[in-house]
C-alpha cells in the first residue's frame, strides 16, 4: 500500500493545501493520503494558533473527499517530530510504503530536522515547487538523489495571508474552502467577529 503523509500546522487549512494534496495523490497514485496537523510545529513559532481540535476539524472539512485526517501528533502532544510520527505509522501500517510530502523550501533545511537520516530510511521524500529544484540539487546533491520532484500549478496563498485578511475583516472566500470559512466564522477563530 502506498501512503502519502501530508503534515503541517494548517492554521488555517487553505485552498493551496487542498490542491497540493489532490495533485500529490493523483501524481503518486497513492492508495491512501494521511493529513496530519501538528501539535506544536518544530520549525516555526506558533503564533495565533488555533487549538488542535479546531485545526483537526477544519482539515476534516477541507479534505473530506481527498484523504483521512489523523490526530496522531495532536494526541501525542508536544513538539511534532516527523520521525516519531513515521515510527508510529510504521507500527500501524506494517506493509506500507510511505511518501512524505513537502514544499521544496523545507528541503533546504532538511538536514537540520530531528533524526533526518532516520526519516529518509522510512519514507520517500516528495517535493513540489520545481523553481527550487536546482537550488536543492546544487546545495545538497546527495539528498537530491532521494527526492521525487513533482511539478504542479502554483496556488499562491498562505495561512498567514488568510489570518491577516481575517484580522482586517477582508474577504477570504477565494482562499479557503467554503466549509472552512463557515467554521472559522462560527467559532470566532483568529479573532473573527460575526
Amino acid at each position: 500500500m502506498k501512503i502519502g503523509i501530508f503534515g503541517g500546522t494548517f492554521n488555517p487549512v487553505h485552498n493551496g493545501h487542498v490542491r497540493l494534496a489532490e495533485n500529490f495523490k493523483e501524481k503518486l497514485n497513492l492508495d491512501k493520503l494521511l493529513i496530519i496537523p501538528t501539535a506544536v510545529p518544530p520549525h516555526k513559532e506558533a503564533e495565533n494558533i488555533a487549538s488542535g481540535e479546531d485545526r483537526l476539524k477544519m482539515c476534516e472539512l477541507a479534505f473530506e473527499n481527498i484523504g483521512e485526517v489523523s490526530d496522531i501528533e495532536i494526541s501525542r502532544g508536544g513538539r511534532s517530530y516527523t520521525v516519531e510520527t513515521l515510527e508510529s505509522l510504521k507500527e500501524i501500517y506494517t506493509d506500507a510504503e510511505f511518501y512524505f510530502l513537502v514544499g521544496s523550501d523545507m528541503l533546504l533545511c532538511f538536514r537540520r530536522w530531528y533524526r533526518y537520516e532516520d526519516i529518509l530510511s522510512m519514507c520517500t521524500l516528495c517535493a513540489t515547487d520545481r523553481d527550487n529544484e536546482k537550488t536543492c540539487r546544487d546545495a545538497d546533491s546527495e539528498l537530491f538523489e532521494k527526492i521525487i520532484f513533482c511539478d504542479f500549478p502554483k496556488t499562491v496563498v498562505s495561512s498567514s495571508e488568510v489570518r491577516e485578511k481575517l484580522a482586517k475583516k477582508e474577504d477570504i472566500s477565494c482562499l479557503v474552502p467554503p466549509k472552512v470559512e463557515k467554521y472559522i466564522k462560527e467559532k470566532g477563530l483568529y479573532n473573527v467577529c460575526i
